[in-house]
């Protein structure tokens, strides 16, 4: 078999072998065949090798022993290979391989069209599959997913690294470029005269990486912490990347900026460098570095500090950037203390590690949160993910509002400022809104309610509120 090759079928006849002088058909005694079949220990089955058996064409004492073994027979009927009498002469013999030949012919485009069927339903489904993927991963990226991860962070120093115009500073990230979104700047001063941070995010050596190039306004004023954000976070390999930083006034004259250092650092790879000959520093910048999802556009997102602009445009207020929550009492302070109280576990708290604001709900009254200072121009929609944290709890309703700062000192006064309440089950996630009877703007307060109401207890009620968003003037 070793010079006719594995791959052409084979027809098997009685010993000795007819002169088949036909192309493509092997001619195999039946005793060579025999020899070539496994037999499975124990069962005693066979098992047909890596041959393409056309037929088996025998004399009768030949054809007699076949049928007489019972394992041969199962395994000829399961491979559907088919058994007949010897031809008397060669032309009988042509006539049969010729008639094999175009029966397995028949069966193999039989089969092709089978699977070819296949493959183009399993084709049909497979994209289907992605599609309904890629609206899944867009619908819990959009309403559910924290957008930012605040991954590492250099704190504010004594140091300061002062920018003249046209000047470059680099610093190496603690965090490979895939999936790096935005990084925190601290402007140690106000430049006096505004400006534009010119970003791009680099290798160490080679090449900048695709798309990382961008600029950041800075205003005349400025002064604290400074969001420099990509278009998009880069994706492939987990490459190191240097974050390139040049400083370009908008005014001619020699305003400098002066960016804050962080403590000196031990490890010379994260240090920041200066100008073209990369003069090293002592420190790193002081640096908040932030991460997402590979691919991502970087969203909207709102500074506080700044009103958020009319322009239509929904932003993302991450709690990270906003004040720590307060719980409000139940009644003014005038009140009798026992009605301020509540008779159950409550509490209001900033998770940093999961970067949520968390309510703790009453089994007897509703609980606010409220979150002071918030700055908005024409402020008619904010919107919240609300989840609850755990499955061994009960349910719980769940409301956000807004007023004007100051406005709300008690659960009955934020009561009147809330949206509508949405009710959850254990583990639920869930969205709610709040659309103020008229535009808000200036500073506002968020109001952040939770209740459990019925409920005989509020164990395990971990109440999350977060990816804040903001929609000012018309839309």
């Amino acid at each position: 078999m070793t010079q006719h090759g594995h791959h052409r079928p084979v027809l098997v006849t009685s010993s000795p072998a007819p002169e088949v002088a036909l192309p493509g058909v092997v001619p195999m005694t039946l005793e060579d065949f025999r020899d070539a079949l496994t037999r499975i220990p124990h069962s005693g089955a066979l098992v047909l090798p890596d041959l393409t058996v056309l037929a088996l064409a025998l004399n009768p004492e030949d054809r007699a022993a076949v049928e007489g073994d019972a394992a041969l027979t199962a395994l000829l009927a399961a491979a559907d290979v088919p058994m007949t009498d010897a031809p008397g002469d060669a032309a009988g013999w042509q006539t049969l391989a010729l008639r094999l030949l175009a029966d397995r012919l028949d069966r193999v485009e039989t089969q092709a069209s089978e699977d070819r069927a296949a493959l183009a339903e399993l084709r049909a489904t497979h994209m289907q599959m992605q599609t309904d993927h890629s609206e899944l991963e867009a619908w819990v990226w959009d309403a559910l997913a924290p957008k930012y991860k605040q991954v590492r962070a250099w704190p504010v120093g004594a140091s300061v690294l002062r920018l003249e115009p046209g000047a470059v500073v680099r610093q190496p990230l603690p965090l490979p470029a895939r999936g790096f979104i935005a990084a925190d700047v601290h402007i140690a001063q106000s430049p006096g005269a505004a400006g534009r941070l010119a970003i791009r995010l680099e290798r160490p050596t080679g090449p900048a990486f695709d798309g990382t190039e961008t600029s950041v306004a800075v205003p005349a004023a400025a002064a604290d912490w400074l969001r420099l954000t990509l278009p998009r976070a880069p994706g492939g390999m987990p490459e190191d990347a240097v974050l390139r930083i040049e400083w370009q006034p908008e005014a001619e004259g020699d305003t400098a900026l002066d960016l804050s250092l962080a403590p000196d650092s031990p490890f010379p790879d994260y240090r920041a460098r200066l100008g073209a000959a990369e003069q090293p520093q002592p420190q790193p910048l002081a640096l908040r570095v932030f991460q997402t999802l590979p691919h991502q556009p970087a969203p909207p997102v709102h500074d506080p500090r700044q009103p958020a602009p009319a322009d239509g445009a929904t932003r993302l207020l991450c709690p990270a950037d906003l004040p720590e929550p307060t719980q409000l009492p139940y009644a003014r302070s005038a009140a009798k203390r026992a009605l301020r109280r509540y008779p159950d576990f409550t509490r209001v708290e900033y998770w940093e590690k999961e970067q949520v604001f968390f309510v703790h709900p009453s089994a007897a009254r509703p609980v606010v949160a409220r979150v002071n200072g918030v700055k908005v121009d024409q402020l008619r929609q904010l919107r919240a993910t609300v989840q609850i944290g755990r499955h061994d709890t009960l349910p719980i309703a769940f409301a956000l509002g807004a007023a004007p700062a100051g406005a709300v000192g008690s659960v009955e006064e934020a009561l009147a400022h809330l949206g509508p309440w949405v009710h959850l089950l254990p583990a639920e996630w869930g969205e709610v809104w709040c659309e103020p009877p008229a535009p808000l703007s200036g500073e506002i307060d968020l109001l952040l309610a939770t209740a459990m109401p019925g409920m005989p207890f509020n164990r395990n009620a971990d109440a999350l509120f977060h990816g804040f968003r903001l929609t000012c003037g018309q839309g």
